[in-house]
């Protein structure tokens, strides 16, 4: 007996003709879906395609217009000497304005122009996006009476021309600094502070830098702002400790304010002595702070005495390149009267009677660096008036003290090498000349000073 179909089969038998034509139709209609997509697909890649060749073209013929323009101007931008500077400026402004030359290039013939018009580098510099700070601060040249506390007519100066160029730079510091500070942004900072070990290998630079900036705010009480700039990396708060520790000349301060100002140096001062002690601050970043706190120790009113005398109780290792700096800038008198004196006294002359005083006077490492420091400093002065007795009593009973402590030594260290310092100022060997700092005047007070011993 024959199984009756179920209602699938029936319905398949009565219905064949229609199922044959719908699964048909449908896989009809999959197979137009699939090329019709396949189809747009190709088009989409073929009109990307065509986007690209257009884009490269553009790009192309716009590399062809930018070198056309920049071969009818590159003799003016080549150019040099007062009498083309509107030319060049003129060239140069359109160029960087119309993004014809790159950040790179055009930093560079706005340095060239900076020679002779800073003004007019300072305004093609702010009008160059992308530009790279750190090649403003390569092209930055400290003057000597920022190195040094005082210039001479020396073949070390640098001209006058880039001195002017190099204020024009820190203006320009300052400008970008603010701006970028008023829309926390990090601006300058970012690429000239942020890395610890490149603030360390040029501190006195980025303090002239950014100085100015940081003064202007102490100026105008923007204590938040310092702050907030100390807060970007290690160096930006080494380089504003530098620059605030010590008292800005001509700065007023109301008797209202006079101890919190006071507090406000203090605390810089002593962040700064316990980085400068401190274990990412090597024999080399020593030896270059020493420097900037020399050049601006009148200023900072004892603030650096601890941190200075400290050189004479570290391990020599520690402090070796900072005792030579402060030996080579001695020698070559590269200090201004002020600073000189001031060592002299407040760091030097208390120093040695510790010294001398230490282990019964074994600790002949550090008395022998202060002799030969004292050696290199003027006497103080023969005065009646008492402040000036009391500064010559203070130095007389230090030598004093290290000459009964150790006669060879102080002969050796101090005497010996006064006059042989003396000889060296009077003659100095060739590669000495043109960084020698004395004046006549000094070599013959000198000269006074040895023959009264």
């Amino acid at each position: 007996m024959t199984e009756a179909p179920s209602r699938l089969g029936r319905f398949i038998q009565t219905y064949h003709s229609f199922l044959s034509t719908f699964v048909i139709g449908a896989a009809g209609l999959v197979a137009t879906s699939i090329w019709q997509f396949r189809q747009a697909e190709t088009a989409a890649r073929q009109a990307e395609s065509q986007a690209h060749i257009a884009a490269v073209a553009a790009d192309n013929s716009w590399r062809i217009e930018r070198a056309e323009i920049l071969s009818k101007n590159l003799s003016v931008l080549s150019s040099s000497g007062p009498d083309t500077v509107e030319q060049r400026y003129g060239v140069l402004l359109s160029l960087t304005r119309g993004n014809i030359l790159d950040a790179e290039l055009a930093v560079s013939y706005a340095l060239e122009l900076g020679k002779d018009s800073p003004a007019y580098m300072e305004s093609v510099l702010l009008a160059t996006a992308d530009k790279s700070y750190v090649r403003l601060a390569n092209a930055y040249e400290l003057s000597c009476q920022q190195r040094f506390g005082v210039t001479r007519e020396l073949p070390i100066c640098p001209p006058e021309n880039h001195v002017e160029r190099s204020l024009a730079i820190s203006d320009l510091i300052s400008d970008e600094t603010e701006a970028a500070s008023h829309k926390n942004q990090p601006g300058p900072a970012k690429g000239l502070l942020s890395d610890e070990r490149s603030v360390q290998n040029m501190p006195l630079k980025l303090t002239a830098m950014f100085g100015p900036y940081l003064l202007d705010l102490f100026e105008r009480r923007q204590m938040t702002e310092i702050q907030k700039f100390e807060a970007l990396s290690v160096g930006a708060r080494l380089v504003a400790a530098l620059v605030l520790a010590p008292t800005p000349p001509n700065a007023f301060v109301a008797a209202s304010e006079a101890a919190e100002i006071e507090r406000f140096h203090k605390e810089r001062a002593q962040w700064l002595h316990e980085y400068f002690y401190g274990p990412t601050c090597g024999g080399d970043c020593k030896g270059k702070l020493a420097d900037v706190l020399l050049t601006s120790y009148a200023e900072s009113q004892g603030m650096f005495d601890t941190t200075l005398r400290g050189l004479f109780s570290r391990p020599r290792s520690e402090v070796a390149m900072a005792l030579a700096r402060l030996h080579a800038r001695l020698v070559l008198c590269q200090v201004d009267g002020s600073d000189a004196v001031g060592l002299r006294d407040h760091v030097l002359v208390p120093a040695t009677v510790d010294a001398a005083k230490r282990d019964g006077g074994k600790s002949q490492g550090f008395l022998e660096d202060l002799l030969g420091l004292l050696a290199l400093t003027p006497d103080p002065a023969l005065s009646n008036d008492a402040p000036t007795l009391a500064l010559r009593s203070a130095w007389a009973s230090a030598l004093g003290a290290a000459r009964n402590a150790d006669g060879p030594l102080y002969a050796s260290a101090f005497t010996a090498r006064r006059a042989s310092v003396q000889l060296t100022r009077k003659q100095p060997p060739a590669k000495l000349k043109k960084s020698m700092f004395c004046t006549t005047d000094e070599i013959e007070l000198a000269d006074v000073a040895i023959d009264d011993e």
